[in-house]
């Protein structure tokens, strides 16, 4: 019965991030492909999750008032964007009636069996994780730990997950990122075992948001050529699969999917780092600028190892951009700062907290 409710959940999901994506699109006057949608919605959900989140944490309040609150904003944001979805398929078949008649090519056969062998090779990599993954000492006995405490208290983040010992204060590494109770509120509201949503849904969550990226940034470089962007993504699974070599990124999708640390590394990082590319070639469409806001103001929210990367990338990116040019870019720059600074305030209160200027007790 749980496995079955896991798939449910995995699908609704997918569906929610869909959703959001595309409500999150059309607003931007856009249509990118259908994975790098869902990629979207992924980072815009966990966007609000985190304000959500937060708020909750720092008034320390229950895991179910966060979860209550939660399910009610999540079918109020999958109502709103279904009905922009609505709203916008009413509005383009009105344009196709006014419009001339265009007639449609049906993709060739060779395209329809590279997608077959890209689905196959998906599905393959989904098993592998699967079936690869490992409970990695302390770190999984710690984020597991913190999830399924969470659940049993009605807590976040008061106990510890490895010792169960009540803490004194917030320790704000974990409690500034919303990844691990979205698992716990998800849990506790449906009864599954966190371990298992965690280590199977999210798992194979991060592996299906890896190609979704992998797959927008082939359609990007080559062109949106459908054949060759489904060739990538084969190779690319295949290289991951057998590239057998400790802390790899593809160790990490393979072997500890269900970390927040493999989400940085597979997901957000490559998101990044496919918005960089985009802006490199055209610095002054709004809707690039738009789309990493989004991301990096969602990183933390989905890492926390993403508080110090993200900005990293992007600061790189624009010294970068300034050398080649050789020419001082002031809206360029000004809209990389914009960009970068959700990380650095996050940077701020975290170091704030390490060195003891900044104590939120339990």
């Amino acid at each position: 019965m749980q496995v079955f409710l896991s798939v449910c959940i995995l699908l609704l999901s997918i569906l929610a991030y869909d959703l959001m994506g595309r409500a999150f699109c059309i607003k931007c006057r856009y249509s990118p492909v259908l994975p790098e949608r869902i990629c979207i919605g992924f980072f815009l959900y966990f966007a609000a999750f985190q304000i959500v989140a937060l708020i909750m944490i720092f008034t320390r309040q229950k895991l179910h008032v966060l979860g209550a609150v939660w399910l009610v904003l999540l079918l109020l944001l999958s109502a709103a964007s279904a009905a922009i979805a609505a709203g916008h398929k009413k509005r383009e078949r009105v344009q196709r009636k006014c419009a001339p008649t265009v007639i449609s090519v049906r993709p060739s056969g060779a395209a329809r069996a590279l997608f077959l062998l890209m689905t196959a090779a998906v599905i393959c990599e989904c098993l592998t994780g699967l079936l690869m993954q490992r409970n990695i000492g302390w770190d999984f006995a710690y984020y597991i730990g913190n999830m399924t405490t969470s659940v049993a208290t009605d807590t976040m983040y008061v106990y510890d997950g490895s010792s169960g010992l009540m803490r004194s204060r917030l320790e704000l590494r974990y409690a500034l990122s919303s990844f691990y109770m979205n698992t716990a509120w998800i849990s506790q509201i449906t009864g599954i075992s966190a371990l298992v949503l965690q280590k199977y849904v999210t798992g194979v969550l991060c592996i299906l948001l890896t190609n979704a990226v992998v797959y927008s940034f082939a359609m990007e470089v080559f062109q949106r050529d459908k054949k060759k962007s489904a060739v990538l993504v084969t190779i690319t699974i295949i290289l991951t699969i057998f590239w057998d070599v400790y802390d790899t990124t593809a160790q990490f999708l393979l072997l500890r999917n269900y970390e927040a640390k493999a989400y940085c590394a597979n997901v957000v990082l490559p998101m990044i780092c496919y918005l960089l590319y985009r802006i490199w070639k055209n610095s002054e469409d709004h809707r690039n600028w738009m789309e990493l806001f989004l991301v990096a103001f969602a990183s933390v929210a989905v890492s926390m190892s993403s508080v110090v990367l993200v900005p990293a990338m992007i600061g790189l990116m624009l010294l970068a951009h300034l050398i080649i040019e050789r020419r001082w870019d002031g809206v360029l720059v000004l809209r990389g700062i914009c960009c970068m600074m959700p990380n650095v305030c996050y940077l701020v209160v975290y170091f704030a907290s390490t060195r003891g200027w900044l104590i939120v007790e339990v």
